[in-house]
């Protein structure tokens, strides 16, 4: 997860993306069913669906954690109800979409329609855009699929007024249908296969076993995070190669950034829980940009924090790590190695996500 800067504003990257994704497929809809009878309520039914799912999304901490949301309440604001949440806020929309469709039967096809030229136009927007929000160039992959979507778009755009069944099948009837499917099934997997072999992949989690005197230096995924040494609050050094074997949750925080007062709380509720399975957090305070020592020592007594705490006086290391959003956290493998990198607060499903992944567990 990353945030994108709007002048002096963020915005998590996820949300800017459900909503350009979502615009997206508005746009779609409104200039292909212009003129049609029935238009706005199937915008009508589009737009109040995602706004359901959206919101079931964003404050799903509330349902399956409402005590501690409560006790956090910034928490609503900088995070979201993860992976549950999406799922919640699919069936809520989906249930949404049902009642709309009880009540106007008659525009059952109609609304499929829309709705799966809606799904085609998002899901060829999301993909263009994975590569500037992860930092990730385009890979044939994502070209082929892209490529794909744009031409059931735009058979889809065409045979728009054809009747159900045959604009589902593609005018190639069922069996047709069901081959071309199993064939571009057939067709990826032997891609794959050979893009794997080629390349060698075995997916993108970061090596565990390199030599890390054998990895580059830098920032982003599979690169050597850059060491360094701080002081604790009672003037003892530690450095980041300390920890060299175990993985590591690197969390750069200030005592007055409110998505830090939202995100610290569970990043102590998650070290208490998983510290048996030999997991460090080391928050590194930012203490260049806060207006006293004392401030931060404060936040973190007011916290309760038990994981060891280092204090940047001068900047350095946050220069170094080219922090630009407040919290910021890298995810290091046991040899030292990038895995991820978070900008903005996260809560503990992403933090044992990540981990996980970091951790090869």
């Amino acid at each position: 997860m990353t945030v994108i800067p709007i002048g002096p504003f963020m915005i998590r990257a996820d949300i800017a993306v459900f909503l350009i994704v979502a615009m997206a497929g508005y746009m779609t809809l409104r200039v292909r069913l212009h003129r049609l009878e029935h238009r706005d309520w199937l915008l009508d039914t589009y737009v109040y669906s995602l706004l359901i799912g959206f919101a079931v999304w964003k404050f799903g901490m509330l349902i399956w954690d409402p005590v501690r949301t409560l006790r956090h309440p910034l928490s609503l604001i900088y995070m979201t109800g993860g992976v549950r949440g999406i799922g919640l806020g699919s069936l809520a929309a989906g249930i949404y979409v049902l009642v709309r469709w009880n009540k106007m039967r008659s525009l059952g096809s109609l609304l499929i329609k829309s709705f799966l030229m809606a799904a085609l136009a998002g899901g060829f927007v999301y993909i263009l855009l994975d590569g500037p929000i992860t930092d990730r160039p385009i890979g044939a992959g994502q070209l082929l699929v892209m490529l794909l979507l744009i031409v059931l778009l735009s058979s889809a755009w065409l045979t728009f007024d054809s009747p159900l069944p045959q604009w589902l099948t593609f005018g190639l009837g069922r069996n047709g249908a069901v081959m071309l499917v199993i064939g571009s099934l057939l067709v990826w997997a032997v891609y794959n296969h050979l893009n794997d072999s080629v390349n060698g992949s075995t997916g993108d989690r970061p090596a565990l076993t390199d030599d890390p005197d054998g990895i580059a230096e830098g920032l982003k995924p599979g690169k050597l995070a850059p060491d360094f040494a701080l002081q604790t609050v009672d003037g003892q050094e530690v450095r980041l190669s300390d920890y060299r074997g175990r993985t590591v949750l690197l969390n750069f925080w200030a005592s007055w950034c409110p998505p830090c007062k939202a995100e610290m709380p569970y990043m102590e509720d998650f070290y208490n829980r998983h510290k048996a399975e030999d997991v460090v957090i080391l928050a590194v305070n930012m203490t260049h940009l806060e207006g006293s020592m004392e401030d931060a020592a404060s936040f973190v007594d007011s916290n309760g924090l038990t994981f060891p705490v280092l204090y940047d006086r001068d900047g350095t290391v946050t220069g170094t790590y080219e922090i630009t959003a407040y919290p910021t956290t890298y995810v290091l493998t046991p040899n030292g190695v990038v895995s991820g990198r978070y900008q903005g607060a996260i809560n503990e499903e992403l933090m044992v996500k990540a981990y996980r992944r970091a951790s090869g567990s």
